[in-house]
């Protein structure tokens, strides 16, 4: 429903100088080495739309020198070493009246790139659009008999704007720019537009039917019309039938899952954004009733007005129904939808699937397969590249366990651009790294006693921790008091979680995380992320 309102690379180098006799009590000996070492490692990891390179070289060109001298090898030694060398290494030198042994050695670790988990659609029961590859959906205007429209040739051609235009037909973005966009090329989501189609009842009628539908008794919570009909199904299958002998519907399953991917009712009514019957707003919901048509069936669904298309000072606004399209791939709504209760205050305080503005955030794009993220659960440094150029995201976690329904946190490197750029009054209005707490695990199932009907234990509206939540840099928990999030939320090079930010923080079954992430330095190009594990 739309909202209102790194690398010090595990090279390891051990050097041993050994066999030294010593004869009698006074014995002088000299080891000299010199060497010039140079190590360059590169791996090559799959990323989003094209490959991430991790690159590191550690050069070490050193002359050491270790002049030892013992008049008693057990209990008087003095010991000189001259080091020259490019790189920090930890040296031990142990000295006995057999052996001496230098030993040089330094630890890598290396990220892991994931492959093979389940995404979000594999975990769903029923599948909407699918989130790769290319889909069509089905798009019905409609309008009522007490509800004419008076100009529908322009209508059908702004819907066409908004659903299939390019980024340069509209202010922000249409249905299938954005999506393209957002999935780095992964998604190729387009629209077929019929209509206006008139409905066979007054408006008046299918609002009577939605209030009948959820009518419960104040006492028993008992529906009191258990045989209502649910007229937006009632609705769509007016629509299916009427355009049955010149629809061939099978073409709209473009996953063979045996449904229609997507069905858009565009009705022509004002919209209730004040007050006034449920009905008249935007949401996605599912089929009611079983029926096929060309052997496939009607299930994911989207209602929404035609004014919303018109909101603001844009012309052709489709920020509405690229919100309520992200509930078509599976994502859940990241507001909260009872403010006033105990519970995940504010939501998630940005990104499009709470305040419909802006790119969608990296965690839902990890659940759609448009990005793989880059799991740290060692000490290392890396580089981020900014994540709307190819989906830079780090995933650190105490042990990947192959799964994404897990809880981790996740580190991205914002820029105010491309999908963000017109919206840095609710959003960032500049470059920074934001940090997520994800807790994803789906093991519960469907809670029916929740406000919030979702796969995931957790939500945004009445669970006791969050599905997804920002870690505020300033500390001041704004996004709890006012829903929205401030440039002052977003980490700057020198900025530590786990020291200089919240140096206490922990995941949710209360354990600290103990780790550190210490933002090194932020440039247009990078940034420099350092992961210690304590």
């Amino acid at each position: 429903m739309k909202k209102f309102y790194f690398m010090l690379f595990s090279l390891t180098l051990v050097v041993f100088f050994v066999s030294c006799d010593f004869l009698g009590n006074k014995t002088t000996t000299n080891f000299e080495t010199t060497s010039t070492d140079t190590v360059q490692d590169t791996t090559e990891a799959s990323s989003i739309s094209s490959s991430t390179v991790f690159t590191s070289s550690i050069t070490d060109s050193s002359i050491s020198t270790v002049n030892t001298t013992t008049n008693n090898p057990t209990t008087e030694a003095s010991t000189t070493i001259t080091t020259t060398t490019s790189v920090v290494t930890t040296t031990t030198i142990v000295i006995t009246t057999e052996t001496t042994t230098e030993e040089i050695t330094t630890e890598i670790n290396y990220p892991i790139i994931p492959s093979g988990y389940s995404l979000l659609q594999d975990e769903l029961e029923y599948v909407g659009i699918p989130s790769i590859g290319e889909a069509k959906v089905l798009v019905f205007a409609v309008d009522f008999p007490d509800q004419p429209i008076s100009n529908a040739s322009s209508v059908l051609a702004d819907l066409n704007i908004a659903f299939n235009g390019s980024s340069d037909d509209l202010v922000y973005e249409s249905l299938h720019s954005y999506y393209l966009k957002s999935s780095y090329n992964k998604l190729d989501l387009t629209a077929d537009i019929y209509g206006f189609y008139r409905a066979e009842h007054d408006s008046t009628y299918y609002e009577t039917l939605n209030d009948e539908y959820y009518a419960t008794d104040p006492n028993t919570g008992q529906y009191l019309y258990p045989d209502a009909s649910h007229p937006d199904s009632d609705l769509i299958y007016e629509l299916l039938t009427y355009y049955d002998g010149v629809i061939d519907y099978s073409q709209y399953d473009s996953n063979n899952d045996g449904y229609i991917d997507g069905v858009y009712v565009i009705y022509n009514h004002d919209v209730s954004y004040e007050s006034g019957s449920d009905l008249w707003w935007a949401y996605q919901y599912y089929y009611m009733y079983y029926d096929t048509f060309d052997g496939v069936d009607p299930n994911y669904y989207v209602w929404m007005g035609l004014d919303f298309f018109y909101e603001g000072d844009e012309d052709i606004n489709a920020r509405t129904l690229i919100h309520e399209s992200g509930h078509m791939l599976g994502l859940d709504d990241y507001y909260d939808y009872y403010p006033d209760d105990a519970y995940n205050e504010g939501g998630l305080g940005s990104f499009m699937m709470d305040y419909t503005i802006g790119d969608h955030e990296p965690f839902s794009k990890i659940l759609l397969g448009w990005v793989t993220p880059i799991v740290i659960e060692k000490s290392m440094t890396v580089d981020l590249m900014p994540h709307l150029e190819n989906g830079d995201v780090l995933l650190i976690i105490d042990e990947w366990n192959n799964t994404i329904f897990d809880e981790y946190l996740l580190v991205m490197y914002y820029t105010p651009e491309g999908l963000n750029e017109l919206d840095t009054d609710y959003m960032f209005s500049y470059s920074g790294i934001v940090i997520f707490h994800i807790s994803a695990a789906i093991d519960n199932g469907y809670n029916p006693d929740s406000y919030y009907y979702s796969i995931f234990n957790n939500n945004n509206t009445d669970s006791y921790n969050k599905l997804i939540n920002i870690i505020e840099a300033d500390m001041d928990e704004d996004i709890e008091k006012f829903a929205i999030v401030e440039d002052s939320d977003l980490f700057l090079a020198g900025d530590s979680l786990g020291y200089s930010v919240y140096p206490n923080y922990k995941w949710y079954n209360g354990n600290s995380i103990n780790l550190i992430i210490d933002i090194v330095t932020i440039d247009d190009s990078h940034a420099v992320i350092e992961v210690f594990f304590k």
